[in-house]
């Protein structure tokens, strides 16, 4: 008798602890904005140690029918906690150890530890009992820790076997945890973290998700876009409801239906304005669309949303023990639904207000942009690229051919400085360059991107990136001084620009080195080193022309072309300089060659896809006068000196 009344006093004591962790947890999520010294994640370990104490404490005496309930339903809270953590093999060991006990105090005998044998003999076992409700508890938190886990397939063989108390049918997953009959009241008197209904409606809809974005990966769109309509029309939190819209968007904007993907990204942002990823996938929409003011409100209003203090925090502290974001731990998803930086958002604004040729709004962008870059103590070289944002020098020369673009002169000089003082000592002495074999095969194949081969291919990459940058920079810094009329210090800058990227070789099949320039190197890295060259041989050209020296710029304007044929301004610039040495039949001569090959010229390289970088999208007439009408009427008045010219002629 004396033993019954000291279990029975355990059990009320254990209950009271129990009851007591649970509501200190709810009151410090209750107040958990107002104690903002402590993190959630702190808090979950110190709330799951302290339950897990109180586990031990019933776990140090044999489990009898008496206890099953309350040491179920402890355990229960204790995997929550543990779940939220991420710790997922302590996770397993409790639900294992608690199936063990479960039929040891049922009189069963386990049939060993393997998880789907357990779930098997204790859901038979307790089939038709008071108790299967608590069982049930625990099969909602082992569906969580496969759904986390990536063991889905698990689940599916455990509801295909013969248990009727959990599945109607075995079959497709969806529709076997559509059909799950699970008897998860709970009783009034034990308290939880977290109401099994409710855990089971979450885990249900991340199931479903997680399906959908299977399907997304194997680009099975359509498929997907099913079942993420499937799940939409299940009980979901806000913040996932919204992100469900936004993937079915982005199904239907794969599928080249944009209206009916924009009126998904609307829905999402009506359920859930905090929506980023809705905002950024419709400025992507607007952007494909040609909608360039729609494009840009769009971006303006993530950039508000993302820096906003605070903004999404609050939500997030709120969050209920389990949520859909620590359920769904897809890298896919979390690729679908990623939205850029607030720098990545300047930088995405200035660089489609410099594409479309509002200047004075993308030297607002750049400058802020910059100002936060600095502000952040960004290193200028060693900041790696995202999808979002390119690297830190290649902003900085977008932002000073913006300047250039927008006459302001200095800004553009003092922003190349800073270029060139981070890059040009770590610029190679010699860089040699072997291209791969395929990359000869086909005249096409320097359209296309090809990797550079060599020992350690990063480190040559990243060398041939500081050539890049600071090429560019003293390119840009000689055409900003062009423009201002200062044909000493252009001549200067477009000499150290061409010095620079002459010290870059490439070796072809046979072994032998040769001049990028020739049209036999393959990729865009190359590309962008054959334009650079180009347009710093035609402006030093210039330059020579304004001095007078017609015989080096000739030189100059045919290496120009060498290196970047097709560019229409150094053409016209070579058959002024061979009219200005008296060269008047080469001159006639390259006029009418140059005037049958222009309807055949290819389209410029920036123009095609994944093309030059948006700085190098400059012609010679920008900023350099020349008349091209002038040139024209001396080749005409010659062509007419030798009699009735022909079609062919003109």
């Amino acid at each position: 008798m004396d033993r019954g009344i000291r279990s029975s006093n355990c059990l009320d004591i254990w209950t009271e602890e129990n009851n007591d962790i649970i509501k200190k947890w709810k009151v410090y999520c209750l107040l958990r904005n107002e104690r903002g010294q402590e993190t959630q994640h702190d808090a979950r370990k110190r709330y799951y140690s302290e339950i897990h104490k109180l586990l031990q404490k019933i776990q140090g005496v044999p489990c009898v029918p008496a206890s099953v309930r309350l040491e179920l339903t402890i355990r229960y809270n204790t995997l929550l906690f543990a779940l939220s953590l991420s710790e997922f093999t302590e996770t397993r060991v409790l639900l294992t150890q608690g199936l063990v006990r479960a039929l040891e105090a049922n009189g069963c005998q386990p049939p060993g530890s393997e998880l789907i044998l357990l779930w098997q003999t204790a859901l038979q076992s307790f089939a038709g009992t008071d108790l299967l409700s608590c069982l049930h508890q625990l099969l909602c938190v082992q569906w969580a820790l496969w759904l986390c886990t990536d063991q889905l397939e698990e689940l599916q063989i455990l509801l295909s076997g013969p248990q009727k108390e959990i599945a109607a049918a075995p079959g497709d997953l969806l529709a076997v945890i559509g059909d799950l009959r699970f008897s998860i009241e709970g009783n009034p008197s034990l308290l939880v973290a977290m109401a099994p209904g409710e855990l089971k409606e979450l885990v249900h809809i991340c199931t479903v998700t997680t399906k959908g974005i299977g399907e997304m990966e194997e680009g099975k769109d359509s498929e997907a876009l099913l079942t993420f309509q499937e799940a939409l029309s299940q009980p979901a939190p806000r913040t996932l409801l919204a992100q469900l819209h936004t993937l079915a968007g982005i199904c239907l904007a794969k599928l080249a239906q944009p209206q009916s993907a924009m009126q998904c990204f609307r829905k999402a942002l009506e359920v859930d304005f905090g929506c980023r990823s809705a905002l950024y996938q419709s400025s992507l929409l607007y952007g494909r669309l040609g909608n360039v003011q729609a494009e840009m409100e769009a971006l303006h209003l993530l950039h508000a949303a993302v820096t906003l203090s605070g903004c999404g925090d609050s939500a997030r502290d709120q969050a209920p023990l389990l949520s859909a974001e620590s359920l769904l731990r897809s890298p896919t998803l979390a690729c679908f639904l990623a939205t850029p930086s607030p720098p990545g958002i300047q930088h995405a604004l200035a660089h489609r207000c410099l594409q479309s040729h509002r200047i004075p709004e993308a030297v607002e962008h750049f400058l802020d942009l910059l100002t936060s870059l600095q502000a952040d103590g960004k290193l200028l070289v060693n900041t790696s690229g995202s999808p979002s944002l390119p690297r830190v020098p290649e902003i900085y020369l977008e932002a000073a051919f913006t300047m250039l673009k927008a006459k302001r002169y200095w800004d553009c000089v003092a922003i190349c400085e800073e270029v060139i003082s981070k890059t040009v000592d770590l610029v190679p002495e010699r860089l040699a360059l072997e291209l791969p074999i395929e990359g000869h095969q086909e005249p096409e194949s320097m359209m296309q991107p090809a990797p550079l081969t060599g020992r350690k291919t990063e480190n040559v990459e990243e060398r041939l990136n500081f050539v890049l940058w600071a090429g560019a920079a003293y390119l840009l810094q000689g055409l900003t001084y062009g423009h201002i009329k200062d044909n000493a210090e252009a001549l200067t800058n477009f000499t150290r620009s061409i010095n620079v990227l002459l010290k870059v070789l490439v070796k072809n099949k046979d072994g032998q080195f040769m001049d990028p320039g020739d049209g036999q190197a393959a990729g865009i890295k190359l590309q962008t080193l054959q334009r650079l060259k180009g347009l710093a041989l035609a402006g030093r050209g210039v330059c020579f022309m304004h001095a007078r020296k017609q015989k080096e710029a000739l030189q100059d304007f045919q290496l120009s072309l060498q290196a970047s044929p097709g560019s229409e301004h150094a053409d016209l610039w070579l058959v002024e300089a061979l009219w200005q040495l008296e060269r008047k039949e080469e001159a006639l001569s390259h006029w009418r060659s140059r005037s049958r090959s222009s309807a055949q010229r290819p389209a410029p390289l920036e123009n095609t896809p994944g093309g030059l970088p948006l700085y190098l999208h400059y012609n010679l007439q920008d900023g350099i006068s020349f008349e091209p009408e002038g040139l024209k009427k001396k080749m005409e008045d010659l062509i007419h000196s030798r009699g009735v010219p022909t079609c062919e002629d003109i």
